[in-house]
């Protein structure tokens, strides 16, 4: 478990670049193009988990894979997808207070929780073993 915990510094950096993505795809909804908030945030998690996926796959849990490239997608974009139906849950809850705010309170606190559910999702589920040194 330890080691598992370990890798939580390379997860939130390439949580941090999915953050951006996905802040990036849903803003650039709202505000240009005004896109209600709950399709903007299913664009933006779609775009999201392509590119974490792979980033992922390479750096953070690489020593961890057990599955082919496809198998893995597939569960990793299962397990995203409970993450983002996290988000868009706590989203919702939000976003009908903050409508002056942009959404921005109601994004941080789904995006909090998405973090949370996918971390722990990706290690039981879609990088599940031993550690290869």
């Amino acid at each position: 478990m330890r080691q598992r915990i370990r890798k939580l510094p390379d997860f939130l950096g390439v949580g941090a670049l999915g953050f951006v993505v996905d802040a990036i795809v849903f803003f650039g909804l709202t505000l240009f193009f005004s896109t209600q908030y709950w399709r903007a945030r299913i664009i933006a998690s779609a775009v999201a988990i392509a590119a974490t996926w792979a980033v992922n796959r390479v750096a953070t849990f690489s020593a961890w894979r057990v599955y082919t490239a496809f198998a893995e997608f597939l569960r990793y974009l299962g397990a995203s997808s409970v993450g983002a139906g996290a988000n868009l849950a706590v989203m919702s809850a939000i976003a009908p207070y903050d409508a002056n705010l942009q959404h921005v309170p109601a994004y941080c606190a789904g995006a909090a929780v998405g973090l949370v559910v996918n971390f722990l999702l990706y290690n039981m589920f879609v990088f599940p073993g031993n550690r290869k040194e």
